[in-house]
């Protein structure tokens, strides 16, 4: 039986979600000492994301149950991104300032969450750092990309990001995410275009549960 809209929609908001608040809770595996080689890829990629201060572009959802949504991402470093899902999707994440909100217009709702808590909070910081308090577990190398694991460097347990980069020239092309009960959701990107000017606009954010709910949100 084909799941009616709202569960479909439902199951987008769900995904969209992990995005803010995903973990990935395992028992955390015995890390190796990258070796020299690896070491130079995540310089070469710390050194590819703080050259990158836009970025913006088509994004595709893959849930591990088949679904699908499709959107477009805005990114704005440092602390601003923004992802609207397309229709019939009614769903928006925000990051701005230090939180990240989450807007699922169906059932009027929204959340937020500190972005420092969020999976992919270091591609917003500043300056980015694959070291300190993340670390990169694994480095690999397949048909021409690099896939690097990236956790908290003190609670490995508590989160997973795999990025996954064309390796030349270095450019994002898609990153994964998984819950606590194993459910990866996966974002691919395309047509991306980096270090166009953003409207700041993109990124405020007025609480529709104060200001209304606009019609088409």
């Amino acid at each position: 039986m084909a799941p009616s809209r709202h569960g479909f929609e439902g199951g987008i908001a769900r995904r969209a979600l992990l995005l803010v608040t995903g973990a990935l809770l395992l028992a955390p595996a015995a890390r190796a000492a990258l070796a020299p080689g690896e070491q130079e890829l995540v310089r070469r990629v710390e050194a590819y994301f703080n050259a990158i201060g836009t970025l913006e572009g088509r994004f595709t959802q893959l849930a591990q149950d088949g679904r699908m949504a499709t959107g477009r991402l805005w990114l704005a470093r440092p602390g601003r991104l923004r992802f609207d899902y397309d229709p019939p999707s009614r769903v928006k994440l925000i990051a701005t300032d230090w939180r990240v909100i989450f807007v699922d217009a169906a059932v009027k709702q929204v959340n937020t969450v500190p972005l420092a808590q969020t999976p992919l909070a270091f591609l917003l910081d500043r300056e980015v750092k694959l070291s300190g308090d993340l670390a990169v577990t694994e480095v690999a190398r397949r048909a021409g990309e690099i896939a690097l694991t990236v956790v908290r460097a003190k609670e490995p347990e508590q989160g997973r990001v795999v990025i996954v980069l064309a390796e030349n020239p270095l450019e994002l092309r898609r990153w994964s995410i998984t819950d606590p009960q194993g459910f990866t959701t996966t974002i691919l990107l395309d047509e991306l275009v980096t270090g166009r000017p953003i409207d700041p606009a993109l990124f405020r954010f007025h609480d529709p549960n104060v200001f209304g709910w606009p019609e088409g949100w």
